[in-house]
């Protein structure tokens, strides 16, 4: 990939659960782990305890069609850093941004501890420091740099000083959002300390990160904000993933398990050695090709099926171009499945026409849902909505009925898939990857998936 932009923006980062970190590194091994509370907990401090179903949903998709618009900004970035080199200072346009994974960290000495939030998409982590000239609401304070005995600025002939960002020989970091939302500041080095699933740390020396001294007032839309910057896991030389690649080998895994299953549990996202599929699962095992891309975890998709059969769907509506707009990528930061117009509108229409010719069911005209496609109906127990499936080059991922349609409310049920209005990419969302185990080999450039009881995971 080229040289990254002046102003790239960090993903809106990952979605449907609430991570509290729990990492540990045995002996003998180079992996750890991440422990995952389900957002809507008891345990999670971060989602809102008052809110009803209907909000939750609202809220969901909003967020959603902000990380949509996100991955549209990275396109429109990468094709201008890949005409200019990333000389010319790059500010897309992207809409607000909520929280969604959050990594315990402590970090230098003495140790400051922050809640950062989990960004795949992009490679800059970052902390709110003390003394910040533009600042975000924390409720606790900011990581006064200063006085950590650990701590140093990046010089400018520092490998990973990369844009030059320079300042008196001090290296800096720059990322913009939306409505001049954006946090700039020291790139910086300091030692991360990650709580073990016993007593004590594990921890990592002159981890490169940045210090915002200029942050947006609200980037993480949460009242009582609690996380004070970014956790970077994207593909990029300053990502994490890259800077412990001794421990993560540039793998990582994570299972999502069905929210809506009533389950109080949780679950791992790993690294490492510790990202696996072991057992009898092994058998099952399904893999294709990641697209060498830094921001975001691309695939070339083929093809849509419901029930089995290929949707007339011109392929290029799921593919990435030259110019690096449209793909198809897979994030847990989506709530729900994005699909670009075309797409979404051949899905919806066949979906329409096999429910009313199955079961003679209409679809409702004001759903007052932010889903568009949703019926008021009581299925028996031979009704069932449709399956869909997505077709990678070498590997079939099907979603099942159940992973199309939820309800909402009582006899309301509602297609998780909408439409990606004006953007150009496709997103594989957090609903549709339910139990399923995802295997992220970015060193390989391979993606595996299989299916797995999550909660047990």
């Amino acid at each position: 990939m080229g040289t990254r932009s002046l102003y790239d923006v960090p993903t809106v980062f990952w979605s449907l659960l609430t991570l509290l970190i729990h990492m540990h590194t045995r002996l003998g091994t180079n992996g750890f782990n991440i422990k995952l509370i389900p957002k809507y907990s008891i345990d999670s401090v971060l989602f809102p305890k008052n809110l009803s179903q209907q909000e939750k949903q609202n809220r969901l998709v909003e967020l959603s069609k902000t990380r949509a618009l996100h991955f549209q900004s990275l396109n429109f970035a990468n094709a201008i850093n890949s005409t200019k080199q990333g000389i010319k200072v790059l500010q897309p346009s992207v809409q607000r941004y909520d929280q969604f994974y959050v990594a315990e960290v402590a970090i230098g000495t003495p140790p400051y501890n922050v809640l950062l939030l989990v960004d795949t998409g992009s490679e800059e982590s970052w902390v709110q420091g003390e003394g910040c000239s533009k600042c975000f609401d924390l409720i606790y304070d900011n990581f006064e740099y200063e006085n950590s005995q650990t701590y140093s600025m990046v010089s400018c002939d520092h490998v990973l000083c990369n844009p030059r960002i320079c300042i008196d020989n001090v290296c800096h970091y720059s990322i913009s959002y939306e409505d001049d939302d954006s946090s700039k500041g020291y790139l910086s080095s300091d030692t991360f300390k990650f709580p073990m699933r016993e007593d004590g740390y594990v921890t990592y020396e002159n981890v490169i990160f940045g210090v915002g001294m200029e942050n947006s007032e609200k980037p993480f839309m949460i009242d009582g904000n609690l996380i004070g910057g970014v956790f970077g896991l994207a593909n990029g030389p300053r990502s994490i993933l890259r800077q412990l690649e001794r421990y993560t080998h540039l793998r990582f895994s994570y299972c999502l398990f069905d929210f809506t299953s009533g389950h109080e549990t949780y679950t791992y996202l790993h690294f490492g050695d510790d990202a696996q599929i072991i057992g009898n699962d092994q058998a099952m095992v399904q893999t294709t090709s990641l697209l060498p891309l830094d921001d975001g975890y691309y695939l070339e998709v083929l093809g849509i099926t419901m029930n089995g059969n290929l949707l007339p769907i011109n392929p290029r509506d799921l593919q990435l171009r030259e110019d690096s707009s449209g793909g198809f990528i897979i994030d847990s930061g989506a709530e729900v499945t994005h699909l670009v117009p075309n797409a979404y509108s051949v899905v919806r229409n066949e979906v329409l026409r096999y429910l009313e010719e199955a079961y003679d069911w209409n679809p409702m005209e004001n759903t007052g849902q932010p889903f568009d496609l949703c019926y008021r109906v009581q299925p028996t127990e031979n009704q069932k909505f449709p399956s869909l499936g997505i077709t990678f080059v070498g590997a079939h991922l099907e979603l099942g009925s159940h992973r199309v349609f939820n309800s909402i409310v009582d006899n309301i049920y509602c297609m998780f898939i909408i439409s990606s209005a004006v953007l150009d990419v496709n997103i594989l969302g957090a609903v549709q990857q339910q139990d399923y185990r995802f295997l992220f080999d970015v060193g390989a450039g391979l993606m595996q998936f299989v299916p797995e009881k999550c909660q047990f995971n």
